[in-house]
């Protein structure tokens, strides 16, 4: 909904920032009113003007009000729900009851972690109820909810928990955050607590805490402390992730405030009024710089200060272009900094509407890349840098590849740092005669072959090629084999895949031809296209390789004419299917899904498309391919799985 909702705003003043900052502002206004509304409905009206300006004015909420991210928005959908849910009075109010089915489905398009945010204070609502026409009531919201939400959860629907559940623990740990449930990952929020929401407010959110406690107020006690406890059994630990709770604590602060005895009120709000400009002057211009709160460490508030930094987006983007004469290019943006990584520059290219392709570091070699941006210094969270900076000291130390990819400008960046364009420039000939050079590229080849292949029986390489050899371009390289097994086995573990009567064709190919003749290494460049145009797969390899594989160990497989009959056993019921592999252009192959079942029981077709969705594997196999792969015809026997060249 956020990215659609600033797409509407671009239409009307094309403007990327004004787009995306009036959007953010707008969720923020619609927050701090909601947060209003809410404090009103809890507690009174003083309270609820309290709670919106506490909440407005959270050092964490200015923070975020300065990025275009989707955490704020969530916020500001939370408080809101909530009232609504409030109003229903119990679901006897049949309108209220179709609003917050409404609210529920626009909440979940904002953002599929609002559940998280408003489960808890709807289960005690449903709880409660105890007429049947409420009932009727919640079944209405319920399904208002999915219609609205429906259109983009469908087709997602069977891979979101793999999804969630792979951030939360997965992702966390590859970016080294504590193990859950220890010391240190449960201090997290606490710690950070009043950075994010401000000191006062949180003696006030405690004191409200008593309040609502004493008042018998659970709801609202529990919209706050059901999710934080979720959030706390998480590895994923993020201040964003938080920051749809603090409506709710800003409500409970408002409770507190309300507790300040009449005579003094007037006073507690002069002092709450100066300590809420001055959070939101210290966050938006991190001065004074350095401040932290004594005996924790952490600063007194999450500051954002301005950067007028010049990134040379733009101009970098604007060579690039002027370089390859405004035609389609593969670009490889190798650093994972923050403010000069991939996403940048495919955002920039994006909106300057450039026909560029991005890809992150490269691994290997830099098979389809045609321009590089690097960077010195710091190069991204510690956890990505290593792609990088193998990438750094494989152009720093072979001079035959920094020879096919000269620098051609370089850019001082605002953090002190040079970053440089690199292009694929193959103009020089290699010192070496056709006919030799070939037979050169065919020993690399076939010295390269044991990264991916082992055991192999009648090994034939075949190279097709002319004068342009010299300057690296191979017109056809044909791989024939009786027999071999094939892996990545650069990668521990590799699965291993036993095959037969093997010929794989390479077609307009590009090679570094200094690295053939004098390193005697084969270092591909790029390829117009794979073709795979003759492979035997008997069954019981197949079925072994799949249980190497993690994402299929629980699956078995059983050759049919025309198909292979899966059973993929999984948490939950298990899925079946007869899957036949087809021929497309867009990728090496699609997979079509016949007679499948979940649990037994036989789905529609129209559900079809959802499960081959979470379980095809070609449109990722596409998107991670660096040059076109094509496959020739698939005939599947009880026997085994061909690929035949095409009559």
């Amino acid at each position: 909904m956020v990215p659609c909702a600033a797409a509407l705003v671009y239409r009307l003043a094309p403007s990327d920032a004004i787009g995306s900052q009036a959007v953010v502002l707008a969720f923020l206004g619609l927050g701090m009113a909601a947060v209003y509304l809410l404090g009103r409905h809890v507690a009174g009206g003083t309270e609820g003007v309290v709670a919106a300006v506490i909440f407005g004015t959270a050092p964490f909420v200015v923070f975020s009000s300065l990025r275009f991210q989707l955490d704020l928005p969530l916020a500001a959908l939370v408080p809101l729900t909530i009232l609504v849910l409030l109003k229903t009075d119990g679901f006897t109010h049949g309108g209220w009851s179709l609003v917050a089915g409404g609210l529920l489905g626009l909440g979940m398009l904002t953002k599929p972690t609002f559940a998280a945010y408003v489960l808890a204070p709807l289960v005690l609502l449903v709880a409660r109820t105890r007429r049947a026409g409420a009932w009727i009531n919640v079944a209405l919201a319920v399904l208002v909810g999915a219609v609205v939400s429906a259109p983009w959860y469908g087709p997602r629907l069977f891979g979101l928990l793999a999804q969630i559940t792979s951030r939360s623990f997965k992702q966390a740990a590859e970016a080294g955050k504590p193990e859950p449930l220890t010391s240190s990952a449960l201090l997290v929020y606490p710690t950070w607590f009043a950075p994010q929401f401000g000191i006062l407010a949180v003696l006030l959110c405690a004191a409200g805490l008593v309040v609502a406690l004493w008042r018998r107020q659970g709801l609202i006690v529990t919209a706050l402390l059901a999710p934080f406890v979720l959030l706390q059994l998480l590895q994923n630990k993020d201040l964003r992730y938080t920051l749809p709770l603090l409506p709710i604590a800003a409500v409970l602060a408002g409770l507190g405030f309300g507790g300040v005895p009449p005579r003094g009120r007037r006073v507690a709000g002069i002092i709450l009024g100066v300590v809420c400009a001055l959070q939101v002057g210290v966050t938006a211009s991190a001065f004074p710089r350095g401040l932290t709160l004594p005996w924790v460490g952490v600063p007194l508030v999450v500051e954002s200060a301005p950067r007028r930094g010049d990134w040379h987006h733009r101009e970098i983007l604007g060579l690039i272009s002027r370089d390859s004469g405004g035609r389609a290019a593969t670009v490889s943006v190798v650093p994972n900094d923050n403010l000069f990584s991939v996403s940048n520059f495919r955002y920039y290219a994006a909106r300057d509407g450039l026909p560029l392709e991005f890809v992150r570091a490269w691994e290997g070699d830099p098979i389809g890349v045609e321009y590089m941006i690097l960077k010195t210094g710091a190069l991204g969270p510690s956890w990505t840098v290593e792609k990088p900076r193998r990438v750094g000291e494989r152009l720093r130390d072979d001079p035959h590849l920094a020879r096919v990819y000269p620098i051609i400008a370089d850019f001082p960046l605002p953090d002190g740092s040079t970053g440089s364009v690199r292009a694929r420039r193959l103009t020089e000939a290699a010192d070496a005669t056709p006919a030799a050079l070939s037979r050169e590229v065919e020993a690399a080849v076939r010295e390269a072959l044991a990264d991916v292949a082992r055991d192999v029986e009648g090994l034939e390489v075949r190279v097709v090629h002319d004068e342009t050899i010299l300057k690296g371009r191979v017109g056809r390289i044909e791989i024939r084999a009786a027999s071999a097994v094939v892996g990545e086995f650069r990668r521990p573990k590799a699965a291993r895949l036993r095959v037969h009567d093997v010929r794989v064709a390479f077609e307009d190919v590009l090679v570094n031809p200094f690295a053939v003749h004098t390193a005697g290494r084969l270092d591909p460049l790029d390829a117009g296209r794979v073709a795979i145009e003759q492979v035997t797969v008997r069954e019981k390899d197949l079925q072994a390789f799949l249980g190497e594989l993690k994402e299929f160990r629980g699956a078995s497989v059983k050759l049919e004419p025309g198909a292979a009959a899966f059973v993929i056993t999984q948490p939950g019921p298990d899925v079946a299917a007869r899957i036949r592999l087809l021929p497309a252009d867009d990728r090496p192959f699609t997979l079509v899904a016949e007679h499948v079942s979940v649990g037994g029981i036989p789905l529609p077709s129209t559900f079809v498309n959802w499960v081959v969705r979470n379980y095809d594997p070609s449109p990722r196999l596409a998107r991670r391919l660096p040059v076109p792969v094509r496959i020739g015809r698939v005939d599947v026997t009880p026997e085994a799985v061909r690929i035949t060249t095409k009559p």
